[in-house]
C-alpha cells in the first residue's frame, strides 16, 4: 500500500491480526477489553502506519457529529460571549467543536434555531434559553440528545444546568448597601416574563427593600436621558440595580454617572468583565463568571455523550457557579 492510500480500520485490522471490532474498542479507549499485548500491537501498527481516523465514518457509524449546538439568547451581551469562550475550550479538549447560534432576542429564531438542531445530526446543545415552554425543550429529551441548560432553569424540567445564585448574591449585595440610605430604589433590566435569572434578582432585592420600581427595556433601545425624566440620576438617594452589563455600561457613560463615579456609591449591577470597574472604580458590582459557567456546562455535556447506553439523564447535574459582590 503507498503512502497516497488512506489506511481503513480493516487495513489496521489485517495487519494486528485481529477484528475490526478489536481494533474499534482500541481507537474508543475500551483497552479493557483486550490483552494488554493486542493493545501495544495495535498501536505499534497505528504510530508505523500514520493511520488517521475517519471522524466522517466514525460519525456516521455512531449516527453522531462531533458538532454541539450552542445556541445563545443574544450574542451581543458580553455574558454570552464569555461562557461560549468556555465552552469552546473543554469541547476542543475532547475532539467537538462547538457551533453558535444567535437567538438575537427572538423566541421565532430561537424556535427555529432548535428545529434546525433537531433535525440535523448535532451530538448535543447548551442552551440559554429565552423559552419558558418545557415543551419546546422536551423533545429533545424524548430524542435522548443530551442537553445542557446554561443562565436558565425551566421548573417543571428534569435536566443538567450551570447557573449562578441569583437570588443569594442579589439579596446579599443589597444589604451591604445600607438600605436606611436611600428613598428609592430602581431595577433596570431586559424584559423579565419568567426568566428564572431575572425573576430571582430581582426577588432577592424585592427581600432587602420594600417598594422597588421594575423598568424594563431592551438594550439597543435603552435611553438614559427619557430614563432622566422620571429618575432623577443625580440624587445619591436614588439607587439604580441594573441586572444586565451591557445597559450598566450605557449609564455608567451618561455624563451624570461620569462626574458621580468618585462619590458615594448610588449604582450597581450584574457585570461580565472589567469594563464597568475602569468606568467607576471605586464602586462593587456583582461580578459573574460567564467563562466557568460555560466551561462547567461543556464538561456536564461531555460527561452525557460519554455515558453507557446513553442514559445521562440518570446523571442530572446542576451546578451553581457562584457571583461575588466586590
Amino acid at each position: 500500500m503507498t503512502n497516497q492510500q488512506k489506511l481503513t480500520i480493516s487495513d489496521i485490522a489485517k495487519l494486528a491480526n485481529v477484528s475490526i471490532a478489536t481494533v474499534s474498542r482500541y481507537l474508543n479507549g475500551q483497552l479493557n477489553q483486550m490483552s494488554e499485548a493486542t493493545a501495544q500491537k495495535i498501536k505499534k501498527i497505528i504510530t508505523e502506519t500514520d493511520y488517521i481516523r475517519n471522524s466522517a465514518a466514525v460519525q456516521l457509524a455512531k449516527k453522531r457529529s462531533n458538532l454541539v449546538a450552542v445556541v445563545a439568547s443574544n450574542i451581543d451581551e458580553y455574558f454570552s460571549s464569555e461562557y461560549f469562550k468556555g465552552i469552546v475550550s473543554i469541547l476542543s479538549a475532547f475532539g467537538y467543536i462547538g457551533v453558535l447560534l444567535d437567538s438575537d432576542s427572538n423566541l421565532k429564531t430561537e424556535k427555529a434555531h432548535l428545529e434546525s438542531v433537531y433535525n440535523q445530526n448535532f451530538a448535543g446543545i447548551i442552551l440559554q434559553p429565552l423559552t419558558t415552554d418545557s415543551a419546546v425543550i422536551r423533545k429533545f429529551l424524548n430524542h435522548n440528545m443530551p442537553i445542557v441548560l446554561i443562565d436558565r432553569e425551566l421548573a417543571d424540567l428534569e435536566m443538567s444546568s450551570v447557573t449562578t445564585n441569583n437570588f443569594e448574591i442579589a439579596k446579599y449585595a443589597m444589604a451591604q448597601l445600607s438600605p436606611d440610605s436611600f428613598s428609592s430604589v430602581t431595577v433596570i433590566t431586559e424584559p423579565v416574563k419568567k426568566l428564572s435569572t431575572r425573576v430571582a434578582r430581582v426577588a432577592g432585592i424585592k427581600t432587602v427593600f420594600d417598594q422597588v420600581n421594575v423598568i424594563e427595556t431592551r438594550s439597543e433601545h435603552f435611553d438614559v436621558n427619557q430614563l432622566a425624566t422620571t429618575v432623577d440620576l443625580n440624587n445619591p438617594k436614588n439607587l439604580l440595580v441594573v441586572l444586565k452589563e451591557r445597559l450598566l455600561i450605557q449609564l455608567l457613560t451618561h455624563p451624570s454617572f461620569l462626574m458621580q463615579a468618585h462619590q458615594t456609591q448610588n449604582i450597581t449591577g450584574f457585570i461580565d468583565t472589567a469594563m464597568p470597574r475602569y468606568l467607576a472604580p471605586n464602586f462593587k458590582f456583582i461580578q459573574q463568571s460567564p467563562y466557568l459557567m460555560g466551561a462547567s456546562a461543556a464538561e456536564i455535556l461531555i460527561k452525557h455523550l460519554s455515558s453507557a447506553n446513553n442514559d445521562y439523564q440518570q446523571n442530572i447535574q446542576n451546578i451553581i457557579v457562584p457571583s461575588h459582590y466586590k
